[in-house]
């Protein structure tokens, strides 16, 4: 690490070219994330006087740092031997478009009208990492917070997603655990976009600051992004379970970040069709492909909103569907099971074979709780 802190001083290269992955059109001007080495020391980065280039922040357990940088700053440090990549920063937008309760404690359809699970996910703790939250929700009953504000704000909703999902989550009306603490981590602001860097310093803060046991729902997505994609294994190996939505696009998740990500539960959407309701079917927008590891209700889904203490609102997206998953994630933490155990079970007790037209290279399993 020493080589790296006096090479970023005098910007001398020794080592090969380091990647630089860049965003197109979703680009931010500028403004760029530098991943660095697993034995960097994020704390001794500086750059060199005669390089226009400003660290903005500095990602300790992502082992990364933002910074604003012109062509030359960027090629420099591309020469650095301590830098893994180079990726633009990026937007990121709120993947959004209840039944869903009713349909995730059964098997098959139709509804039954109620929702009875073996748990309420008691002791386990939500960071629904998004647009913030609504703390003083009537429906959450003192179970929310804010945890962190990526952009420099208070932590509070002002777009709806993110308290929309951290009701499905965890909300006494609309939740699926309806007894574990729920926590907004905001990264996104009021039109429902942010910064991919922005994302990944929520990522990192819930890494290294979550009460545990824990789960992180993040129903948010851009382009494909090696940044995000290590941010979020960095979250799993911290014993987070991540749950992230699949994306709406109708096309290959494998394509965006988080969901192509291996260390998180990717979740694509389902609605109900057919006369008098009589099967599950992918939501016409849902994301699919070898990518996804399971599908969740995200059509026509009713839960808290922002804009008073007893408002609600009906979406839909695969944004919807994350927040289920991360809500029985939740249970099965409050039951005792541990992080991995915890994503192990999600999987292996889907309902299988009754979602149709689940996508190419898509699996056929539907969340179930018992």
């Amino acid at each position: 690490m020493r080589c790296f802190i006096v090479l970023l001083l005098a910007t001398v290269a020794c080592a090969k070219l380091a990647p630089l992955h860049t965003h197109g059109a979703d680009r931010i001007p500028g403004k760029y994330i530098v991943g660095l080495k697993d034995d960097a020391n994020v704390d001794n980065v500086v750059f060199a006087t005669n390089l226009k280039a400003k660290i903005l922040k500095k990602l300790q357990t992502v082992k990364a740092i933002v910074a604003e940088l012109d062509d030359e700053a960027v090629n420099a440090i591309r020469e650095v031997e301590g830098v893994e990549y180079v990726e633009e920063d990026s937007i990121v937008r709120a993947q959004a478009v209840t039944w869903g309760l009713d349909r995730v404690d059964q098997r098959s359809l139709p509804l039954d009208g109620d929702f009875s699970v073996s748990g309420t996910g008691s002791g386990a703790n939500i960071y629904v990492i998004d647009t913030g939250i609504n703390p003083t929700h009537n429906d959450f009953s003192g179970r929310a917070a804010v945890a962190y504000d990526a952009r420099d704000g208070d932590g509070v909703d002002c777009n709806g997603h993110g308290t929309h999902c951290a009701g499905t989550t965890a909300s006494n009306t609309w939740g699926v655990a309806k007894g574990a603490k729920v926590y907004g981590v905001r990264v996104l602001g009021c039109l429902g976009s942010g910064s991919n860097s922005d994302v990944v310093e929520g990522i990192d803060w819930v890494a290294s600051n979550a009460k545990h046991p824990a789960v992180a729902s993040m129903s948010l997505g851009g382009g494909a992004s090696i940044s995000t994609d290590r941010a979020i294994t960095r979250l799993a190996n911290a014993g987070v379970v991540v749950s992230v939505a699949a994306g709406n696009d109708n096309a290959d998740a494998c394509n965006y970040s988080p969901a192509r990500s291996s260390d998180a539960i990717t979740v694509g959407a389902t609605t109900i069709s057919g006369t008098w309701s009589s099967y599950d079917a992918r939501s016409s927008f849902s994301n699919y492909g070898s990518c996804v590891d399971i599908f969740a209700p995200g059509s026509d889904i009713t839960s808290t909103w922002h804009n008073s203490n007893s408002a609600t609102n009906t979406i839909s997206g695969t944004s919807m569907a994350c927040p289920h998953v991360s809500g029985v994630a939740a249970v099965h933490l409050g039951n005792g099971y541990s992080a991995s155990a915890t994503s192990s079970k999600i999987i292996s007790d889907a309902t299988v074979n009754a979602v149709d037209n689940v996508g190419t290279g898509s699996p056929n399993l539907l969340l179930y709780l018992a």
